[in-house]
This record gives C-alpha cells, sequence and structure tokens, in this order.
C-alpha cells in the first residue's frame, strides 16, 4: 500500500489539486453537495494505492474513515474458518465504502480486497463526523444508499434461498451489465470477477458458476476475453432469468 497524505492548500498547488477535486466530485457520495463544498475538503482527504490481492481493510479493524474508489474494482468479503470465502459486494469505481463504521462507531464488519491495482481517496473519522452535522447534501446520499443498500441485501438473501446457482448467476450479470450505464441491449464488464470471485458473491463454487457462464456462452449471450465480460444480448440475459425461474 502506498500512502500519499494530504497537504495545505496553496496558491501554487490548485493546478494539481483539481484534477482530484474532479474526481471527487464524480463520486456518488457527493452527489448531492455543490462543487465548492466538495473542492473544500480536497486538503483533508488523503489518497492511497492499492495492488491486486491487497486487503484494503480488515474484519474489525477500528477505522472509522469513508473511502471512494477512484479507480480498480474491490471485494467485501468474509472468511468461515473453513476457509470459505463470502463475498458481500463488488465496489466499482465511483463508489465508497466504510461508511457503516463511520456511522455507529463499531469495528469493520468486512474485508475489503483489491480485485486489481486501486486508487483511493480516504476521508478521515473527523471529516466524516464532521460533514455528519454540517452537510445535509452528505447526509442525504448516505441515507439513500444505506436504504439502497438494505433492499439489494434483502434481495440477495431471497436468491440464495430460493433460486438456483444458475439464475443468480444470471441476475449478478444483469446487476454488472446495468450498472456500466450501456444502451440496454449490449454491455461490456470491465474487470468481470474471475469465476471463484462470483462463486463467493453468489455462495456458491467455481464449477456450477463456470457451467452457467459456458452456457450462455454457447446461446451467443455473453462472450468473454480475459476479464473483460462482453453481455451480447442483455434482454435475451434477462429472459433467461425469467425461464428458470427467477425475477427480473
Amino acid at each position: 500500500m502506498t500512502v500519499i497524505p494530504p497537504s495545505p492548500l496553496r496558491a501554487s498547488s490548485l493546478t494539481a489539486i483539481e484534477p482530484l477535486s474532479k474526481e471527487y466530485r464524480a463520486n456518488k457520495l457527493f452527489r448531492h453537495m455543490s462543487r465548492d463544498e466538495v473542492d473544500a475538503l480536497s486538503s483533508a482527504i488523503e489518497h492511497l494505492r492499492f495492488g491486486k490481492g491487497e486487503m484494503i481493510l480488515q474484519r474489525h479493524d477500528q477505522d472509522g474513515g469513508v473511502y471512494l474508489l477512484l479507480n480498480g474494482a474491490l471485494l467485501a468479503n468474509q472468511y468461515a474458518k473453513s476457509g470459505r470465502e463470502v463475498g458481500y459486494r463488488r465496489i466499482v469505481a465511483g463508489g465508497y465504502f466504510g461508511e457503516i463504521s463511520a456511522i455507529d462507531g463499531l469495528p469493520r464488519s468486512v474485508n475489503v480486497i483489491a480485485m486489481e491495482d486501486a486508487r483511493i481517496a480516504r476521508l478521515p473519522q473527523a471529516l466524516v463526523r464532521r460533514l455528519f452535522h454540517e452537510s445535509t447534501g452528505f447526509m442525504r446520499a448516505l441515507l439513500e444508499d444505506m436504504a439502497s443498500l438494505t433492499r439489494s441485501l434483502t434481495d440477495r438473501l431471497f436468491e440464495l434461498t430460493a433460486i438456483s446457482v444458475a439464475c443468480r448467476v444470471d441476475i449478478e450479470l444483469l446487476r454488472m451489465a446495468a450498472a456500466t450505464g450501456g444502451d440496454g441491449q449490449t454491455a461490456v464488464i470491465r474487470p468481470c470477477p474471475t469465476h471463484a470471485e462470483l462463486a463467493a458473491l453468489l455462495g456458491s463454487q467455481r464449477e456450477p458458476v463456470t457451467r452457467e457462464l459456458n452456457r450462455l456462452a454457447s446461446l451467443d449471450i455473453v462472450r468473454q476475453n480475459g476479464r473483460t465480460l462482453h453481455v451480447l444480448n442483455v434482454p435475451a440475459l434477462a429472459a433467461e432469468v425469467e425461464r428458470i425461474g427467477g425475477e427480473v
């Protein structure tokens, strides 16, 4: 991990800071804050770089900061004593994490692992607590996203207990396709999780995930090239979900 600490805001540093401020403003955590409000935070934000496979946060850590993912992809997970990995969610560029411990003051509930090289901005705990009290835009985004996360985890719990692995694979691919912001007909998922990572997210093993991806490829619904997955026909993928017992 490489840590680049914040520095005081000086006139000579404005040119260097502006691109970073632009990246901050693109993060969904700041979507209800004004440009000036976000820019004013720049000098207090820390910058970190992590290599693929590095652990960014560990379950039970006491750190209370909030982290913005500037680029890369991350996985929130946990390991059972048996060594089995349970994945909770993928975090992609423009997302953030760490808000739960920042809110309740308790230790981290999951690990966060870099699925590829990642650049991250950290809002220290003191800054986050100040924003709790001073920024209605910041709090509005947090509340909306906590509601969304609750709905998402409710859906995943239902899928885990009531829907086949093949259907869960298809649903997860639809979610990732939608997150790319494409035209609704095709999508490019990059980076695509490995089959093992996808299995961890779905509460499954790698083999049935691989079988379903191969089946979808045989139907010309998806095509994978390395860590890039092309969804060639999003409506056909949605139809597969309906056909094998899920809900779109």
